[in-house]
């Protein structure tokens, strides 16, 4: 199987962004090296390890959620959107309760030894801002129609979100044309016709694969359908099984299989990260970044409605 370059999905895609170019500025004045307190929920996550369980503050978590899903590098003011859309997951997730295991979740988290592992020697700089980001936003989520929001984000969109239907009023298609200079936006997948059939579970022969085509996408580009001898596939399930980074993707027939070309990284919906980051780069508060990529929602503070 020959794979050009493919911008991975999810969390674990903090690996490629490093380093954290410190350009920042210090909040109010403290001393380098000071650390941020953030304000406390009152609810934890309990986390299990070797010592015992550990009873960790939402708001705390928040930071840790957030590190596993942005890059370090990225612009306060992007890092302060994450980590909103981070603590409206946890928040909805634990609905009424006091407290939620950790196991329950559904998110990736770094504590603080991980965090600095991850940012080497832009550890510090990275730690302030982060830790800076969720004091400043402490208890703020979002809300549609009195309601948590689904919070979904993706690393960048193929140049427009996509629609989330009636289910999801806040998920409106809207333009990301930054995404379009991300290094690595296109990636190429190449695929023989034996691998194709085996990435399908075997239900399909390679002669079948090579017959493969796509029978639907949507506004923004993204397919929807897939047809492979009598079965149909998703998009997002054609994606899975090819190993692609999006489901924004064409496909070709070469002398011995398929090739793939794809646009942008992850599913589409939501917040694009990279978008984000450029919306803040040009001067965008975080505040404006979410009602952009989410529309019809406001920001308010759950911590001041209990």
């Amino acid at each position: 199987m020959k794979r050009k370059w493919i911008p991975m999905a999810g969390g674990a895609l903090l690996l490629l962004f490093l380093p954290y170019f410190a350009t920042l500025l210090l909040m109010g004045g403290k001393e380098p090296g000071q650390r941020v307190q953030i304000p406390e929920s009152g609810r934890t996550v309990l986390r299990t390890g070797p010592l015992g369980t550990e009873a960790v503050d939402i708001e705390e978590y928040a930071v840790g959620v957030a590190a596993a899903q942005i890059p370090g590098d990225y612009e306060k003011e992007a890092v302060k959107a994450q980590i909103i859309v981070a603590r409206t997951y946890l928040y909805k997730t634990l609905g009424g309760e006091a407290s939620i295991e950790e196991a329950g979740l559904s998110c990736g988290y770094l504590d603080e030894e991980e965090r600095r592992s991850l940012w080497g020697k832009e550890a510090g700089a990275c730690e302030e801002k982060f830790r800076s980001a969720a004091a400043e936003t402490a208890g703020r989520v979002l809300v549609c129609e009195g309601s948590l929001i689904e919070p979904m984000f993706h690393r960048a969109s193929a140049g427009r979100t996509r629609d989330g239907g009636t289910a999801f009023p806040y998920l409106k298609p809207v333009d990301s044309e930054q995404d379009l200079e991300m290094e690595g936006f296109i990636a190429s997948v190449s695929l023989s016709a034996g691998e194709a059939a085996e990435c399908l579970g075997g239900e399909t022969d390679p002669e079948q694969a090579m017959g493969l085509q796509i029978s639907a996408r949507d506004s923004s580009g993204y397919v929807t359908g897939i047809l492979v001898g009598t079965r149909e596939y998703t998009g997002a399930e054609a994606a899975e099984a090819f190993g692609l980074p999006s489901s924004a993707f064409s496909v070709s027939r070469t002398e011995n299989g398929l090739e793939f070309t794809v646009k942008g990284s992850g599913h589409g919906y939501g917040l694009s990260q990279y978008g984000a980051d450029c919306q803040a780069r040009m001067g965008q508060e975080a505040e404006a970044i979410l009602s952009y990529y989410f529309q019809n929602t406001s920001i308010e503070n759950i911590l001041e409605a209990e």
